[in-house]
């Protein structure tokens, strides 16, 4: 596995990482102006930005709005060193690409999910599954955030397993 760092705590944000909503258009489509405004008066507030989680209705989103909406933020000149993207989706080839696409863009991190859909993974089927994105992304630059919120994934992250992926 190339070395990655899988930490609590990012090099470049400090302070407070605020989970940012997505507007929406009245045809459901993301709102991409309203979007990069809200993100920039964030970061008036010295905020980082956590885009694509929870609260940003990120699994409503094809991977490929997401990649739009990041591209959309780092042309608007917002630093991608103050954002942490979440990249965890039910494909692992879509983890990848959107993962892939934040270490380009040299974001500060990733927030990853685990494979949420699937109910009872076992701990080696989760150590496999970051270990295999980690491995697809090939970037030494990549630091992953995992997202560890059980009643809202359903499966959780043990000290064990984050263990087991920071020596690996």
């Amino acid at each position: 596995m190339p070395e990655t760092t899988i930490s609590p705590r990012s090099q470049r944000i400090r302070g407070v990482l605020a989970p940012v909503v997505t507007p929406f258009k009245a045809d459901l489509s993301p709102d991409r102006q309203r979007f990069i405004r809200h993100c920039q008066w964030l970061l008036s507030q010295n905020c980082g930005l956590a885009v694509f989680g929870t609260n940003s209705e990120a699994n409503s989103m094809s991977a490929e709005e997401r990649s739009t909406l990041l591209d959309a933020l780092v042309a608007a000149g917002i630093d991608p060193s103050r954002i942490i993207p979440s990249t965890g989706c039910c494909s692992i080839t879509e983890t990848v690409e959107l993962t892939g696409h934040a270490v380009k863009h040299g974001c500060a991190g990733v927030l990853m999910l685990p494979p949420f859909y699937y109910k009872d993974v076992s701990e080696e089927g989760l150590y496999r599954y970051f270990s295999e994105v980690v491995q697809r992304v090939g970037d030494t630059r990549l630091r992953i955030y995992l997202y560890h919120i059980p009643s809202v994934a359903i499966v959780g992250i043990t000290p064990k397993l984050v263990e087991r992926l920071l020596k690996a």
